[in-house]
C-alpha cells in the first residue's frame, strides 16, 4: 500500500468511526506471527520491566523470512503504544478530525543497473605516503576511515563550501575544479583514488532535483518532510569533478566508516515523523474517536510506512528507486526498543551505489563505532513517556538503565552481516567508550542518575564492561568500576591492554586501566587535576596528550582551552608533566576529534580555539617534546583587517604598572586594519583611532610591541540607533575547524563563524610548517 493510499484508507476508517459515535475497537489487533526461531538469529529477553511494560530493553534480534510477518509484528508493536496524539503522550498542535499530518511519498518501482564505467582510477600520487609526506583524518581505528568535512591524497585537496565541492591542486595553491552539490548540510566525504563519497544530511523529497529543498519556495524543509540522507558519487577526471550518481534514503545520517574502499553509512529512520495521524479537538469522545482511527490506520499500514525508501539517480535518467532493506535483512528486538529504523548501506567508493546493500535494525541508532572487521550501533532504552511523570520511575530508570549494542561483521563488502548483541548497564558516552581488542569488546557506561542532578539518591559511577561473543550474543566476562563517584564521563581512550578515563565534576579525575586480563580488568592508577580533558590522543606508549578545558577548582566553572601532558610509563603512578592553558577560549576536539591534528614528524599538535569575548579564531601549533608543551604559533584566517588579538596584552594584566592599560584595551573594541583596508563588522561604527581622546592607549600599546606599527587602527562602537546590541562587535570570525600536513606546508580550513552545516563558506589556508608564517589565503566561494 503507498502512502497515498493509507491516507485515503485512513481517511475512510475515521470517517466510519466517527459515524459509530466513538464505537470500541479490538483489544487486540489480530493474531500475530513472531520471529520464526528456526531462522532468526536469537531470541531477546526483558532486562527491566517498570510498570506494565512501560520500560524495555534489547538484547539479541531476530529476523523474519517472509515480509507478511514482518508486517505483522510491525503493526503490532506501534499498535499497541499508539494513541490519540499519534505516538506521543499528550496534545501537540496537528490537524483534527477528518484533515490529516503528513505528506505523501511517491511510489517508486525498479532497480538502476550498474553501469559499466563504476571502477575506481587511481590517482597519480607520485609514492606519496599518508602519515610521512601527507596527514590524512584523525581517525580512532587504524584502517578504518572516517567520513569528513576534507581529505587530502597529498597532491590535491577536497573541500565543501558554499554548495560545491572543490579541488585543490596542493603544489599549485589554487582551486582547480569544483562541481555542484545536492542541498543539504554536514557534508562529509570519503576519498577513494579519483573518486569521492559525499554524504549529506537535509530534508527533501526523494526525488527531487539537486537545487531542490523539498517544499518548492527555496525557504528549507517544508513542515513535514522527512530527514534524509544523500550520497553522491563523484568522480575526478583530469582534476575535473563530475556527481556521476545519487542516492538519497529516507532517515537522519548518523555516522559512516569505509573500510578497503567500502563505506558502511548509518542513518535512522523515524516513521511516525510523517505517519497521517489525526488528533483531538476537545469534543467529548474526540480523544477515544482519534486514538481508534490511529490504530485503524496503524493496522492498515504497508511496509513502506515503517521501513525507509531510497531513489537512486544517474546522469542518463529520472530516479527510480523503491523501499529497502529487504525483509530478511530486516532485525527486530524481541522486545520494543524504540521508534524508528537504523540502517547500514555498505557503498563502494569508487563504484555503483547498491540499492540492495541495506541492513536495519528496528530501533533507533545512536552511537557507532568500528574496526577493520566490525561495526557496532549502541541504542539505549525506550521509555515510554508518561513515566517521566513519575519521579519514583525516574530514579529507577537511572538505577538500572541499559544500552544495547549490536555488533554486524564487515567480511562482506557487499554488505553488513548482523552478527550479535548485548546488553550493558548504564549510558555511553560517544565512540571512544568502545574497543574491540583480541576478540573481546571494552565497553565505558556510566551509571545513576545523570539527567535530574547529581544529589539525587542514585549517584552516578563509570565501570569498564568487557564482552564476548558467544554464538549470537555479546557476554560480559569481566568488569570494573565504581569509577568517578559522581561524576560524569569526559573521555576514554583505549591503547591495546590499556585504558585511560576521564570524568568531571569539579577536579579532572584520570584513570589508567589495566585490560591485559579480559576477565579481571582493574584500575591501576587516579590522577585529580583542575579541569577536564574532553579528547586524548595516545603518543606512543608513554605519554597522553589531553585536550579539553581549565575549570574552577571550587566550582567546576570552565575558564578556557587545556591542553595536559600526561606521564604514563607507570600506571600506577600517572603525572602531568605539562600543561598549556588559553583562558576564555573554546576548542571542539571533545565534540569532534577530526578537529585535531596529530604530525608525528614534527611531534606537532594542531586545534582552532575561538574566542567570542576576545573576538579571535586561531588555530594553535604545540610541540611535544623532553616532557613539556611549547605554543609554535597561531594561525588565523583574516583578511585586512582583525580584531586586536587580546591574548597579546594578558602579560600586562600580572604588571601592577601597566594593569590599567590591560583594562582598558580589553575594554575597547579595537580593530587592526593593513593599510587601505576598513573594518567590517555587524552593526557597529567605527572610526580611525586619531579621532578619539584615547591615543595614549594605542601609543602605550604600540610602545610594548602589542600592536604592529605600520596598520591602521580602528575604535567601534555600537551604533547609537541599535542600543539593544551588546557593547562587542560582532565579526564573522573564521573558526579553524580541520588541519593537515602536506609536505613542508601546514593547511588549515575555516569557516565563516563555524558554520559547517548549511551551505558554508570556506577558506583554506597554506603556511610554511616551520615559522608558521602564512604563504597564501584561497576562498572556496
Amino acid at each position: 500500500m503507498s502512502k497515498a493510499a493509507m491516507r485515503t484508507a485512513v481517511i475512510a476508517v475515521t470517517a466510519s468511526l466517527l459515524a459509530a459515535a466513538c464505537a470500541e475497537s479490538p483489544d487486540t489487533p489480530g493474531e500475530l506471527t513472531g520471529p520464526d526461531s528456526g531462522t532468526g538469529s536469537g531470541s531477546g529477553e526483558t532486562v527491566i520491566d517498570l510498570g506494565d511494560d512501560e520500560i524495555v530493553f534489547t538484547a539479541a534480534l531476530s529476523a523474519f523470512d517472509e515480509c507478511d510477518s514482518l508486517l505483522d509484528h510491525l503493526r503490532s508493536e506501534y499498535a499497541e503504544r499508539v494513541g490519540p496524539w499519534g505516538f506521543e503522550a499528550s496534545g501537540r498542535h496537528g490537524p483534527g478530525i477528518p484533515e490529516l499530518a503528513g505528506a505523501d511519498v511517491m511510489e517508486a518501482s525498479g532497480v538502476v543497473t550498474d553501469d559499466s564505467d563504476a571502477g575506481s582510477t587511481e590517482a597519480v600520487r607520485a609514492g606519496l605516503v599518508e602519515g610521512v609526506d601527507y596527514s590524512g583524518t584523525n581517525v580512532q581505528e587504524a584502517g578504518v576511515d572516517e567520513a569528513d568535512l576534507v581529505k587530502t591524497d597529498g597532491r590535491r585537496i577536497f573541500a565543501v563550501s558554499d554548495g560545491r565541492l572543490s579541488v585543490i591542486d596542493a603544489a599549485a595553491r589554487r582551486v582547480i575544479g569544483s562541481v555542484g552539490i545536492a542541498s543539504g548540510f554536514s557534508a562529509e566525504m570519503f576519498l577513494d583514488g579519483d573518486d569521492l563519497l559525499v554524504i549529506l544530511s537535509g530534508y527533501s523529497s526523494l526525488y527531487e532535483t539537486a537545487s531542490d529543498d523539498g517544499d518548492g519556495d527555496g525557504n528549507g524543509p517544508a513542515e513535514h518532510d522527512q530527514p534524509v540522507t544523500v550520497v553522491q558519487r563523484v568522480r575526478v577526471d583530469g582534476d575535473i569533478p563530475s556527481v556521476v550518481e545519487t542516492l538519497r534514503m529516507e532517515g537522519a545520517y548518523v555516522s559512516a566508516r569505509s573500510v578497503g574502499g567500502v563505506a558502511r553509512v548509518v542513518t535512522r529512520h523515524d516513521p511516525p515523523r510523517s505517519f497521517p495521524f489525526v488528533f483531538p479537538q476537545g469534543d467529548i469522545g474526540s480523544e477515544q474517536a482519534a486514538e481508534e482511527a490511529n490504530r485503524a490506520a496503524v493496522l492498515a499500514s504497508a511496509l513502506e510506512d515503517w521501513l525507509p525508501s531510497y531513489a537512486v539517480a544517474d546522469v542518463f535518467g529520472p530516479a527510480e528507486g523503491g523501499r529497502q532493506p529487504a525483509c530478511g535483512n530486516v532485525y527486530v528486538p524481541s522486545e520494543f526498543a524504540g521508534f524508528g529504523v537504523t540502517t547500514v548501506m555498505s557503498l563502494p567508493v569508487g563504484g555503483p551505489l547498491a540499492s540492495d546493500s541495506a541492513v536495519s535494525v528496528t530501533a533507533p541508532g545512536e552511537i557507532v563505532y568500528a574496526t577493520p572487521r566490525s561495526l557496532y550501533v549502541a541504542t539505549s532504552a525506550w521509555i515510554a513517556p508518561e513515566i517521566l511523570e513519575d519521579d519514583a520511575a525516574r530514579q529507577q530508570i537511572a538505577e538500572d538503565w541499559q544500552a544495547a549494542i549490536h555488533r554486524f561483521d564487515l567480511t562482506d563488502p557487499a554488505r553488513a552481516a548482523y552478527a550479535a548483541s548485548g546488553l550493558v548497564p548504564g549510558q555511553i558516552h560517544n565512540q571512544f567508550s568502545l574497543s574491540e581488542h583480541d576478540g573481546h569488546l571494552r565497553v565505558v557506561t556510566t551509571t545513576g542518575d545523570l539527567w535530574w542532578g547529581q544529589d539525587d539518591e542514585v549517584p552516578s559511577s563509570s565501570q569498564v564492561r568487557v564482552l564476548r561473543q558467544t554464538g549470537d550474543r555479546l557476554v560480559e566476562v569481566g568488569s570494573v568500576g565504581d569509577i568517578g563517584r559522581g561524576e560524569q564521563v569526559q573521555s576514554v581512550r583505549f591503547a591495546d591492554d590499556v585504558g585511560y578515563v576521564v570524568t568531571f565534576r569539579q577536579i579532572d579525575p584520570f584513570y589508567t586501566l589495566d585490560l591485559s586480563d579480559p576477565e579481571n580488568p582493574a584500575i591501576v592508577g587516579e590522577l585529580k587535576i583542575p579541569g577536564f580533558s574532553s579528547y586524548l590522543h595516545p603518543i606512543g606508549d608513554d605519554l597522553v596528550l589531553g585536550v579539553g578545558f581549565d575549570a574552577d577548582e571550587t566550582a567546576g566553572i570552565v575558564t578556557g582551552s587545556k591542553v595536559s601532558l600526561f606521564d604514563v610509563s607507570d600506571l600506577a603512578n600517572p603525572l602531568e608533566l605539562d600543561v598549556w592553558i588559553a583562558p576564555d577560549a573554546h576548542n571542539d576536539a571533545g565534540w569532534d576529534h577530526r578537529a585535531f591534528l596529530w604530525w608525528e614528524p614534527a611531534r606537532m599538535a594542531v586545534f582552532g580555539i575561538s574566542s567570542w569575548n576576545r573576538k579571535t579564531a586561531e588555530a594553535v601549533a604545540l610541540r611535544i617534546e623532553d616532557g613539556s608543551l611549547t605554543e609554535i604559533g597561531r594561525i588565523d584566517h583574516t583578511e585586512g583587517c582583525q580584531i586586536l588579538n587580546m591574548s597579546m596584552a594578558e602579560e600586562l594584566k600580572h604588571d601592577n604598572r601597566l594593569y590599567e592599560l590591560w583594562e582598558t584595551l580589553t575594554d575597547l573594541n579595537v580593530i587592526v586594519c593593513e593599510p587601505g583596508e576598513s573594518p567590517s563588522v555587524v552593526d557597529f561604527n567605527c572610526r580611525t583611532v586619531g579621532w578619539t581622546p584615547l591615543d595614549w592607549v594605542f601609543e602605550e600599546a604600540g610602545i610594548y610591541d602589542l600592536i604592529p606599527g605600520n596598520e591602521t587602527l580602528f575604535s567601534c562602537e555600537p551604533d547609537p540607533d541599535l542600543d539593544y546590541l551588546s557593547p562587542v562587535p560582532r565579526p564573522h570570525l573564521d573558526v579553524i575547524v580541520r588541519s593537515m600536513v602536506i609536505g613542508d606546508e601546514l593547511w588549515t580550513l575555516s569557516y565563516s563563524s563555524g558554520n559547517t552545516r548549511e551551505s558554508p563558506v570556506g577558506k583554506l589556508a597554506t603556511t610554511d610548517l616551520t615559522t608558521l608564517k602564512r604563504i597564501t589565503l584561497i576562498g572556496l566561494s
